[in-house]
């Protein structure tokens, strides 16, 4: 309730958006129209209410409970109130319609607290997006328990997939059958890119969603670092949310598609360039493009129905994403395109 009456009172003053009720007010002697007594209004309203005016996350105005949190006037929201994340001001920007999320700020002198983060757009009359106000509302201390046991549960899931891999190594260097050995470093590695995304995702539980894009540089650096022979992994990734449950897949289908561009793309000991995409493909649909300048695919090859472990992992979890995958192979390189829903 708090968030709306802090909407409406914003579009009366910034934009005049009412002026039967101007009529009615003027008509009664009062001055609901009045900007100064609006922003008293809104200072004394008990919900953590402020203005984001422009680019950025620079606060252009606090009331008072948002202050007693150390928002101030001119601060960056999302370093003095960690809670709200630089994303969810972008999305709201970009899209024109509401944001919410349910985050923690562990700034506050009595621990750590919980947050239902509202952000939403003010549009001008043209349509553009004037500004964003920010709402908190502090989630009860059941909803904050609840939290904190899911952390806890991940917290033991990292450790257990960290035994997990710890074990196959163990069992890799254990055996002396070489064709044993590959397979073992290949479960290995899988697991490893599971708990690398279960790592990144952990704090963004109560968020529900993932920017990909630093992610997935991240995630590719160290694939680079890892691939047979001297392979250069570009990536252009533009800023892409998409849900936490998502990731695990997201990451095997990069580290699969990315490791057989680098093991069958190029010429034995030849080095060379594979091309990681990320961004939207209209909609609410999510596009990852992986292609390589190598000599295509051999002859014959059907991506969609071929049998090895690589390929059969990458069509499992296209699938569970609800996906559709593509592939372009010629003598100057392959490309497999995968879309995607983002929600």
């Amino acid at each position: 309730m708090a968030h709306i009456m802090a909407v409406t009172a914003y579009r009366n003053a910034e934009f005049g958006t009412d002026p039967g009720a101007g009529r009615a007010a003027e008509a009664s002697g009062s001055c609901v129209d009045d900007p100064a007594l609006l922003r008293c209004l809104l200072d004394q309203t008990p919900t953590p209410t402020a203005l984001v005016e422009g680019e950025g996350d620079c606060c252009s105005f606090a009331n008072g409970a948002f202050r007693a949190l150390g928002v101030v006037a001119g601060s960056g929201m999302t370093v003095s109130f960690p809670a709200l994340s630089p994303a969810l001001l972008a999305e709201a920007r970009n899209s024109g319609r509401p944001q919410r999320s349910r985050a923690a700020s562990d700034r506050a002198p009595d621990g750590e607290r919980f947050w239902d983060v509202r952000v939403t757009p003010i549009l001008g009359l043209n349509g553009i997006v004037r500004a964003l106000i920010v709402t908190a509302d502090e989630l009860p201390e059941s909803v904050a328990e609840h939290d904190r046991r899911l952390r806890d549960v991940s917290h033991r899931l990292k450790n257990t997939l960290q035994l997990v891999s710890s074990l196959l190594t163990l069992q890799t260097l254990s055996s002396k059958d070489p064709e044993v050995r590959r397979a073992l470093q290949s479960a290995g590695g899988r697991v490893g890119i599971v708990t690398q995304a279960h790592q990144r995702t952990h704090g963004a539980l109560r968020a529900g969603t993932v920017d990909m894009a630093p992610h997935l540089r991240e995630l590719c650096q160290e694939l680079e670092a890892t691939l047979p022979g001297a392979h250069c992994i570009h990536v252009a990734a533009e800023a892409t949310e998409i849900p936490v449950d998502s990731i695990i897949p997201f990451s095997l289908i990069v580290s699969e598609l990315v490791g057989n561009a680098a093991r069958h793309a190029f010429p034995a000991g030849a080095p060379g360039t594979i091309d990681v995409r990320l961004g939207r493909a209209g909609g609410d649909t999510v596009r990852l493009e992986i292609s390589d300048r190598g000599t295509g695919l051999p002859p014959g090859l059907d991506v969609a129905r071929a049998a090895t472990l690589g390929l059969k992992v990458v069509r499992a979890f296209v699938g569970q994403l609800r996906g559709r995958m593509s592939v372009d192979s010629s003598p100057y390189g392959t490309r497999v395109t995968v879309d995607f829903p983002a929600a």
